[in-house]
């Protein structure tokens, strides 16, 4: 079990995924936190999702059930869409794509990891490493600080 600072939004956002079976992957600074076992601060939950049609009615499904608010299938499935859940307490960001891979490249690497009780799927160490140098934000170098700390271990 991971010492990743979950809040109880984000539990329960992830056990819905879950339970509607959707694909999906953690990436982002809860990914860094994950793989390095290092608490970062961070300003929301960053998940990306396999679009396709089924995937994406399951998660229409998650996100009703979640916020109340159904979200048209079609515009989950638009190229490149990210899709904000926030509240006073969380912020949630669904990415249906990243530049460099795709979701079916980065699936086949994913790492499980146990919280709480039940699982979650985070994009692989290798493929968050790719994801990161590429974007190159302030706070991806800082990740891969992280990152690069956490492989001399």
């Amino acid at each position: 079990m991971t010492d990743t600072p979950y809040t109880n939004e984000y539990l329960k956002f992830l056990k819905t995924l879950n339970k509607n079976k959707v694909d999906y992957l953690i990436i982002g600074a809860y990914a860094t936190m994950i793989h390095t076992k290092e608490p970062r601060a961070t300003k929301d939950m960053d998940t990306w999702i396999r679009q396709t049609e089924e995937n994406v009615k399951k998660l229409s499904e998650a996100l009703k059930e979640f916020t109340g608010e159904k979200i048209p299938t079609e515009t989950i499935m638009r190229k490149n869409q990210k899709i904000e859940i926030k509240s006073e307490t969380f912020k949630i960001e669904i990415w249906t794509s990243q530049e460099i891979m795709t979701f079916e490249q980065a699936w086949e690497k994913k790492k499980v990891e146990s919280v709480t009780g039940f699982t979650i799927n985070v994009i692989s160490k290798e493929d968050l490493i790719k994801l990161k140098k590429h974007f190159n934000r302030p706070q991806d170098k800082m990740d891969l600080s992280l990152l690069d700390a956490s492989k001399r271990k």
